[in-house]
């Protein structure tokens, strides 16, 4: 993941930003992953997304966006 579709990966569930470098994003927002990993953080994904850029934690995503279960009639 992050490597492969170009870097593509997208929101499994919604982020409110804790810190200045961390973008808020919702279930299913497309974003890039620009790295992975660096010294300082493995947990956290530097990525961009629209006109923002930041760290994510990376096991807020996903290659493909979440599929959420249908509900069904017993009718």
């Amino acid at each position: 993941m992050g490597i492969m579709n170009r870097g593509v990966v997208y929101g499994l569930w919604d982020y409110e930003s804790a810190q200045d470098d961390e973008p808020a994003f919702k279930e299913g927002d497309c974003m890039t992953v620009l790295r992975r990993e660096d010294e300082d953080e493995t947990e956290w994904w530097w990525v961009h997304m629209a006109s923002r850029e930041g760290y994510v934690p990376r096991n807020l995503l996903g290659l493909y966006p979440r599929i959420k279960p249908r509900q069904r009639s017993l009718a």
